[in-house]
Parts: C-alpha cells; sequence; structure tokens
C-alpha cells in the first residue's frame, strides 16, 4: 500500500488532535514523524511482515497473537498503515483487510499511543515517545543503539519534515 504525503498528512491533521500527549508535543507533529520513521511518510505503507511475532517468532507464543496468526496466518505478524502498526496492538483486533484503510490505521495508531505509550508509559518528551513506540519503553539504563537512531530521526522528523498542504 502506498499513500502519498498528502494523503499521510490528512490523516496526521485528522487524528493527531486526539493524542494525549505531553505539554510541548504537538500531536499533529508527532503523527507525521513517525509516518517518516514508520514509512517514509506513506511511500512504504504496505504491510511489513514482522518475523518475531510469526510461528516460531519470540512473540508467536503471546496468547493475542496465537489467535491472530490461527485467524490470518503470516498477515498476523504484520504491521500495516504509514504508521506500522501491530495488528496486535489493535484492540480489538481489525482484519488485515480494514488495517488497509488509512483513516482505520490512524485511528489505531492513535488508540495505541494513548492507551499503551501516554498512559502506561508516561514519557515526557519526544525522544522518550518515540523510544516507546519503537521498542514498547523508554526507560532505559542504556537506549540501544537501533532505539536511539530512530528517536533521532524521529526528531529530525518532527523539526524539519514540513508537512504538505
Amino acid at each position: 500500500m502506498i499513500y502519498s504525503r498528502e494523503e499521510t498528512a490528512r490523516a496526521c491533521r485528522a487524528w493527531g488532535l486526539m493524542l494525549s500527549v505531553p505539554q510541548g508535543v504537538d500531536g499533529v507533529k508527532l503523527l507525521w514523524a513517525l509516518s517518516g520513521c514508520e514509512s517514509s511518510f506513506g511511500a512504504d505503507a504496505s504491510p511489513r511482515h514482522e518475523p518475531a511475532y510469526d510461528v516460531g517468532g519470540a512473540y508467536a507464543k503471546n496468547p493475542e497473537q496465537a489467535a491472530l496468526l490461527q485467524l490470518y496466518g503470516s498477515a498476523g505478524a504484520c504491521s500495516y498503515g504509514p504508521w506500522q502498526i501491530m495488528l496486535v496492538n489493535v484492540h480489538p483486533a481489525a482484519s488485515p483487510a480494514e488495517m488497509a484503510n488509512l483513516n482505520r490505521a490512524a485511528m489505531e495508531t492513535v488508540s495505541f499511543l494513548n492507551r499503551e505509550i501516554f498512559e502506561r508509559e508516561e514519557p515526557q518528551t519526544l525522544e522518550e515517545i518515540a523510544e516507546a513506540y519503537n521498542s514498547g519503553k523508554w526507560k532505559w539504563q542504556t537506549v540501544p543503539a537501533g532505539v536511539a537512531r530512530y528517536a533521532a530521526d524521529c526528531r529530525k522528523y518532527y523539526d524539519s519534515e514540513p508537512m504538505p498542504e
């Protein structure tokens, strides 16, 4: 699935206002920056297979993940949309076909961020949000290099990548 930068920006503007972001973080720009990190602003938003979530992977035996694999096969081990949200992080679970809808992917990403990142992890900075979105947490003794790089890219996109009108 490919979304234009304009389509992705429209979804960010529509759904970013619903994020429960900490003071000093703009939800619209946050969604835009995350879409840059995850899919080059929608250009590479095709379902991405994540082997760790498929049969034999580290997360495959998680009951929710196992149920998705039973229902959808390897499509249950994919991430979707410009924000590449994992199907297992969508509650209640949506089908892969439903996640092909840009607005559904945006809605589910916002719901996940509000529920699992802002409410549970309570990050206070853009970098902490990016770290938690990328890895599931931000409270590291030493931030892994890949997670730090992701957070730096998110900051760069947030600060300097203009959204099309």
